[in-house]
Parts: structure tokens; C-alpha cells; sequence
């Protein structure tokens, strides 16, 4: 089926590679790059790391990661050990100024790694000018490109899979070096320390691989046609994946050995058991998806639009890849498809049964092998009229899309901002109207370069490529900026704005007291706390769910803090916040309310004696939160405490 009609493209890019390659993550870079300058957290998740690296840095809890003197165990460690020379280079300047940028480091390279790991494998499996082009097409794409930016784990979990999914295709394709093995068992290790087992998925689809193989040569070397189901004969995959326990046996100890010997150290340094969090953790992801695999199963679709929201601007062009895959393998086996599809299959099945894939950023890790597939059907496939069909398909249904999209948008007056969250858009439409022509533009553009591009797609992912790249500037123009409390548009942006306003209403060591949800809500306010430390310390809020009364009392004695904490924490000796709360001499207190948690105060403060209440002093703020949503803030602290 597949023929390298650009064999032109190839012996160019074969012969100019170092150049072209250089070019290519160059590219990666500026892209990558561009929107990390921002001093704005882009999802709720960023400031739960970037407060955790701040407390490895200030309080020494390298192995034990904590938020807010509190275990967070919902992830292993890696991508926190990745961030923390960064966290160490703003320290130097007690992280004053724009220290997200650094913390944002990390992730552009780890960004650009995948790409060029995706070029490696691209160049392995069909060609110089597929690798390269495929990186062109992943760094285009809108949900690596918003990945790419933030403070998580999971550009570096998917840095982690795409380089040891690279040296398991060198292993599977015959190469039995030591240098193959090693890389494996190292970037097996890496990304269970990043994500847990959810590393060993490619191992699982490089085993099934082998099976799938090894049963279809049998057949064939009975002279005999393979068939769906004998491909998939239990005994074949299991044989030759036993004969070659030992390269098993070597990568899953890599993986396992070095997660566990984190755990004990997380465990003898800090004294709190990380592996009842991260199956805590687990459980309650599952459990927030249908349990049923029949329901979860039959609503497979298989995710057709979620896919081309998930990679574009390229989804539409799956549909032709994935018929171009299926008559490769159907009418002349072509282990390379196989091994992709595997690895492809089993992230899709293992997601989907877990997950039902309710975040996006589940299909991160496979978006290096969609765009190599996609690359390749587009680059090498015969031009027949299958292949004309196809192509025209997914113009349209990639058009089809972006109109459905931005008619629900201009119709419900919300956006999808990190095709995550639906923004109302009333009051940020002179921001967003440019994105809008921006993405006509765009699809202009692409309309231009596909017209009779079957013939030259190479031209086609280029245009298409550089076109999308050049919308980004129009979206990040139209997120928030932080400057000061006066300029921001059109709210002042939570974090920021909150901790200044504590700086506004208080001198000198500040208790802040919240609920503890209010803090899972805005998790931005805890970093930004940091400002209220004068780089001396680490300062941590006080959450707690005592009644009221008990809450008000501390506001206007926040000496009994350390009491507080340690009525709720029994065990409160192991936990950073009690020496904090215990060895600091208080001048004031705040304590910061959400719309939810201010009527059950403000019915007790109704309530007090009239001398009591005419103490009680509560100002409002309305502000931003990461989700672009607008919310008030009320804080609430009595007079007789406050400084200015």
C-alpha cells in the first residue's frame, strides 16, 4: 500500500539531516518558548508544583513533596527533581520577579526533547522527511503547544514514554546493543518516577508487538494466512516475550527499584506514607468515571471529535491514517504499523477503561505517534483515490469542526480555553475577537496550501504548520497579564491580587486563615504567599474545619495557631506548619473567605454582641481565578489587630 513517492524529500533531508534537524528544534524552542513569560498560572494544577518546589528549596523536603506543609502525594517526585535547579536559580533572587518563567523551563525542554525523540523514531520507522516533518506537525499541535507552557507532570511523564517507546522500536526492530537496553531501563525508571505505572503502558504494547509478530510468521511460515484471531493467539504472545524474559525482567526492575527506594525515602525523612496517597489518588480518578466497561466500551465513537479537538489542526487526517494502517497490515505485514498501533491501542484501551479520558492531557503521551502516522500516511502513501478521498475528508471535517466549535462558542458565549474550561466571554471579547480572525485566517491559509496538495504535502504540513504557529500570539495576547492591581484586565488576577492585598492590610508576620477547600479551589494563593516571607522563611496558611467561634478566636489571638493545627493533627510534630505556627510571633490575621464559606460567617458575625461586632472588619475583592472565572473574595480580620 504505502510508497515513498517522495523519495526526493527523503534524500534531501537524509543528506541535509543535521542541519534540518537543528532547524526543527530551533523551531521547537521559539514555540515552546513563546507565552512562558506570562506571570499567570494557566491551570489550576501549576501552582500545586510550583508551591512544592518552593518548599523542597525552603524547607529541604527533597524526597517528601509538600504543598502548603502538607504531603502531596498525588504524584511521584520527577517532575518536581526536574524543576528544582530552576527553583534553585530563582531562589537566588528569594523567587522575586518572574520566577514562573524559570519553573517553566523544564517543560520547554522536556517539549522539545519529545520532538526531537519524535524525529528519531519518525526517521527510524519511514524516513528522514518524516521525522522531521512529524515533529513539525506535533509542535503545531494546540494541546502540546498549551502542555508545553505549564508547570506539570505530564510533558515530562510524555518526554519519559516517547524516549523509552524509541529505544523498545530500536530493540523490537533487532538491535540488542547495551546501549538500546540501557536506555530502555533508564527511561523506564524515569517515567514510573514520574507517573507511576502508567510507564510501563509502551512495554505493554512493545510485548504485544512481539506476540502479534511472532504468530503472524508462524502462519506464514506454514503457508498459511494470517488471521485476525490467530494474531492474537494467547500461547504466540506469550512464547517469544518469555524467551526474552530477561530484557523484561531488567526494564521492569529499572522501573520498579527506584520507585520504591523513593518511597522509603519520602517515608524515613518526612514520616508520612506517600504510597497510601498516590493509590488514594488513583482510586478517586476512577472513581469519578462510569465503572461500567460495557457502557465505557460502546461510547468509544472512538472519540472522533475529542481526537481532532485533542490534535489539532491535524485530527482530521487520523481517518486516512488509520485506513492507510489497516490495508498495510492487511495485505502485506508491516511489523513497524504494528508496533505504532500497539503502542497507539494500548493507551487508548487502558485510558479509556480507567478514565473514559476525561482530561485532555491523558493523550499527550500519543500524540508523538499520531504524528508520525498521520506524517507518514500524508508523506508516503500511494496516490490513489482513496487517498484523495481521504485527504479531502479530513480538510473538511477539520473545517467542519473549528465551524461547530465556534458556533457553540459564539452561541453559548464561552470559550474553551487549554481546551479545557468553558470561559464566558462577555467581558473579554475585545481580547478575543483577534483569536477568531486569527483562526479564519488560519484556515485560510490551510484552505490555500491544500488545494491539489496531495500531490505535495510536504508543502500542505509546512503551511499548515507555520500557520497555526503564527494564531498562538493572538490567543496569548488575550490571557490575562499581572502588573499591579490597577492594569489588569478586565479583574486583577487571584494570586497576585490577594497577597498584595494582605500586604495592603497587615505589617510584619501575618496568620492567613482559610477553609481547607478554599485553598484546593486557589491553589494560586498559596504561592504567592511567598511574598509575605521577606525570603526569611516559609510561610504557610492555616486551613482548618473548626467551628466558627474557634476560627474567630484565632483571628483575634493568632498566637494559639500552633493549638489549631494541632487539634486537627494529632501527629502535628512531623508536619512543617506546626513549627512555623509555633515559633512565630503573629501581629495580625486574615482570614480569606469564598462566596460559599461567607455565609455561615457572616451569620455569626450578624449574631455577636454590637462591641464585638463593630471590631470585625470585612472587605471584598472581586478577582480572576486560573479558569478565567470571576469569583469574590472576602477578608475578614479584626481591627483591633491591624497594623496600618
Amino acid at each position: 500500500m504505502f510508497e515513498n513517492n517522495d523519495s526526493n524529500i527523503d534524500l534531501f533531508c537524509k543528506k541535509k539531516w543535521p542541519v534540518l534537524l537543528g532547524l526543527l528544534l530551533l523551531f521547537a524552542a521559539v514555540v515552546s518558548f513563546y507565552g512562558t513569560w506570562l506571570n499567570y498560572f494557566y491551570d489550576i494544577d501549576e501552582p500545586k508544583y510550583a508551591r512544592a518546589v518552593y518548599e523542597m528549596l525552603k524547607g529541604g523536603h527533597f524526597f517528601a513533596p509538600m504543598f502548603d506543609g502538607l504531603p502531596r502525594m498525588e504524584k511521584p517526585p520527577l517532575a518536581y527533581w526536574v524543576m528544582y535547579p530552576f527553583g534553585w536559580l530563582a531562589s537566588l533572587g528569594d523567587f522575586s520577579g518572574n520566577s514562573l518563567l524559570l519553573l517553566r523551563m523544564p517543560t520547554i525542554i522536556c517539549s522539545m526533547l519529545i520532538v526531537l525523540g519524535t524525529a528519531l523514531t519518525g526517521r527510524k520507522l519511514f524516513g528522514p522527511a518524516t521525522g522531521l516533518l512529524a515533529g513539525m506537525i506535533l509542535q503545531s499541535s494546540i494541546l502540546f503547544k498549551f502542555m508545553a507552557v505549564m508547570i506539570k507532570v505530564d510533558i515530562v511523564f510524555a518526554c519519559c514514554v516517547t524516549w523509552a517507546t524509541y529505544f523498545y522500536l530500536l530493540h523490537y526492530l533487532g538491535d540488542k546493543s547495551r546501549r538500546t537496553l540501557l536506555g530502555g531501563a533508564v527511561l523506564t525508571a524515569l517515567g514510573v518516577l514520574a507517573k507511576g505505572p502508567f510507564a510501563f503502558l509502551p512495554m505493554a504494547g512493545y510485548a504485544l508487538a512481539i506476540g502479534i509478530r511472532y504468530n503472524v510468521n508462524r502462519k506464514h511460515e506454514s503457508d498459511e494466512s494470517a488471521t485476525f484471531v490467530s494474531a492474537f493467539n494467547v500461547r504466540g504472545l506469550v512464547a517469544p516475550n518469555w524467551a526474552d524474559r530477561n530484557v523484561f525482567f531488567l526494564w521492569f526492575l529499572s522501573g520498579c527499584i527506584p520507585f520504591f527506594l523513593w518511597l522509603y525515602a519520602a517515608w524515613t525523612s518526612s514520616g508520612f506514607d506517600y504510597s497510601q496517597g498516590l493509590i488514594g489518588q488513583f482510586f478517586h480518578n476512577t472513581s469519578t468515571s462510569s465503572t461500567k466497561a460495557i457502557d465505557k466500551l460502546t461510547r468509544l465513537d472512538p472519540y472522533f471529535d475529542t481526537l481532532t479537538v485533542l490534535f489539532f489542526p491535524w485530527g482530521g487526517y487520523v481517518f486516512g491514517m488509520v485506513y492507510g494502517v489497516w490495508r498495510s497490515v492487511k495485505e502485506k505485514f508491516n511489523e513497524k504499523y504494528v508496533f505504532m498501533s500497539c503502542v497507539f491501542l494500548v493507551y487508548l484501551l487502558v485510558f479509556t477503561l480507567l478514565f473514559k479520558l476525561k482530561s485532555n492531557r491523558y493523550m499527550l503521551p500519543v500524540l508523538p505517534l499520531l504524528s508520525i502516522l498521520v506524517c507518514d500516511w500524508l508523506l508516503n502513501a500511494k496516490r490513489d483515490k482513496a487517498y484523495s478521498t481521504f485527504f479531502e475528508m479530513g480538510f473538511v471535517w477539520l473545517c467542519s469542526m473549528a465551524a461547530l466549535l465556534g458556533y457553540r462558542s459564539f452561541r453559548s458565549g464561552s470559550i474553551s480555553a487549554n481546551l479545557a474550561d468553558g470561559i464566558v466571554l462577555n467581558s473579554y471579547m475585545e481580547f478575543v475577537l483577534p483569536v477568531f480572525i486569527a483562526l479564519a485566517v488560519f484556515f485560510l491559509v490551510l484552505l490555500f496550501v491544500s488545494i491539489k496538495q496531495a500531490e505535495r504535502p510536504a508543502l500542505h504540513i509546512i503551511g499548515g504548520a507555520l500557520a497555526m504557529v503564527a494564531v498562538m500570539p493572538f490567543y496569548y495576547n488575550a490571557l490575562p497579564s499581572y502588573k499591579s492591581l490597577e492594569e489588569n484586565r478586565p479583574l486583577p488576577v487571584m494570586g497576585q491580587a490577594v497577597t498584595d492585598k494582605i500586604m495592603e492590610m497587615t505589617d510584619g508576620d501575618t496568620l492567613v486563615l482559610h477553609r481547607p477547600r478554599f485553598i484546593k479551589t486557589f491553589p494560586d494563593v498559596v504561592y504567592y504567599l511567598k511574598k509575605l516571607d521577606s525570603g526569611e522563611k516559609c510561610m504557610y496558611s492555616l486551613g482548618s474545619s473548626v467551628s466558627v467561634r474557634e476560627i474567630f478566636q484565632t483571628l483575634a489571638t493568632p498566637q494559639i495557631a500552633a493549638d489549631l493545627f494541632k487539634k486537627e493533627h494529632p501527629d502535628a510534630e512531623k508536619f512543617p506548619p506546626y513549627n512555623y505556627f509555633k515559633n512565630t510571633d503573629f501581629k495580625s490575621a486574615i482570614l480569606l473567605l469564598s462566596s460559599d464559606d461567607y455565609g455561615e460567617f457572616r451569620q455569626f458575625i450578624t449574631n455577636l454582641p454590637p462591641e464585638l461586632r463593630n471590631m470585625v472588619e470585612v472587605e471584598e475583592m472581586d478577582v480572576l481565578t486560573v479558569k478565567w472565572v470571576s469569583h469574590r473574595i472576602y477578608f475578614v480580620h479584626i481591627k483591633t489587630m491591624r497594623m496600618k
